[in-house]
């Protein structure tokens, strides 16, 4: 009986001497890592290629010993998610997908815009210089919660309490892309978004209050009449006679400081063609053809055209009902050529 339990004995150690601790699904030889004198492992020595397991040894997993990642030093199966060995610091705040900011070198980021870029809410403007403690105060403790991407989730006290002017009474819009831009770094007029009524040239100039009175921001006129009507009342080079002159300023002007350059380019199809054909660059001023600048209905043809009398009565001899008046040459000559029917 001794006999046969010694027998038993022997045969379970060898078998337990022949068996891997590896598992039993290595296909490696030993000696592939390990010599005959000794287990001990040199990692240089080593002619086992890793990237053919799937997962490349880069960074500071190169400097790690084998034992690290096969605590069992079982190689099957070994896990290769991040989290897998590393824990979620951040809580569950930013996913496991950790190569989005760090790499295998280090953890420290250095790409903060280029990674935010990539999310719902690029940094522009004074949010590029802005400490991350600011939108996310949980930051020092590695959480960076899910937050709301619009203006008003942020800056909602900011819209409350501004009282020049009062964006409460004013009813503005709680979308401060509608007044303000996001690459501003100021919340003041020179980062406010005028681009419904285009500040330009002149209208760059004055102060907001200039249009819009004290603290008086709602919609107003975007008419040019509406502002300019004392200009267009006390206009003397020409006066601006309601009766012959329109009220709607961009028929005759720009935006440019001064009132000038004006072209009355509306007198080619309103009145007589005076920017096109034969008239086209034979006058200076209005004065040229309106001497009474009282009334600029009243226009002179004769006084332009240094023909005598005598002449022009004998060229149209043959013309039923011909006069040597103004208004008779435009009424035969309206678009101020000789052929004109």
């Amino acid at each position: 009986m001794r006999i046969l339990l010694l027998i038993l004995t022997l045969y379970g150690t060898i078998a337990a001497m022949k068996q891997s601790p590896h598992g039993p699904n290595l296909k490696h030889d030993c000696s592939a890592c390990h010599t005959a004198s000794e287990w001990t492992i040199d990692l240089k020595a080593i002619p086992f290629d890793h990237n053919g397991t799937g997962f490349v040894l880069e960074g500071q997993h190169r400097q790690l010993e084998c034992k690290m990642c096969h605590s069992a030093l079982v190689f099957e199966g070994t896990k290769t998610r991040c989290v897998d060995c590393h824990s979620d610091v951040h809580q569950q705040t930013l996913g496991f997908d950790c190569a989005q900011c760090h790499n295998s070198s280090t953890w420290i980021i250095e790409n903060t815009m280029d990674i935010h870029r990539q999310s719902r809410f690029p940094l522009l403007g004074i949010h590029a210089l802005t400490d991350c403690n600011s939108c996310h105060p949980s930051a020092s403790y590695l959480k960076f919660e899910s937050l709301g991407v619009d203006c008003f989730d942020c800056h909602k006290e900011s819209f409350l309490a501004t009282t020049q002017p009062n964006h409460i009474e004013e009813g503005y819009s709680t979308n401060c892309l509608d007044c303000h831009s996001a690459k501003s770094y100021e919340w003041t007029a020179s980062g406010f978004n005028h681009d419904f009524f285009p500040l330009t040239e002149g209208h760059r100039g004055p102060g907001c209050a200039d249009c819009h009175g004290e603290n008086k921001y709602g919609s107003i006129s975007a008419e040019c009449v509406d502002c300019h009507l004392t200009d267009f009342n006390q206009a003397e080079n020409p006066v601006h006679d309601p009766n012959a002159f329109s009220s709607q300023c961009t028929e005759c002007h720009t935006t440019s400081p001064g009132w000038k350059p004006a072209d009355y380019r509306i007198h080619d199809s309103n009145s007589f063609p005076i920017y096109s054909g034969k008239h086209q660059g034979e006058w200076n001023k209005c004065t040229d053809c309106h001497a009474n600048t009282d009334n600029y209905s009243i226009f002179s043809c004769i006084d332009c055209h240094e023909h005598s009398k005598a002449k022009m009565d004998n060229e149209h001899d043959d013309e039923r009902d011909y006069q040597y008046e103004s208004n008779a040459c435009l009424e035969c000559h309206p678009q101020g050529r000789e052929d004109d029917d």
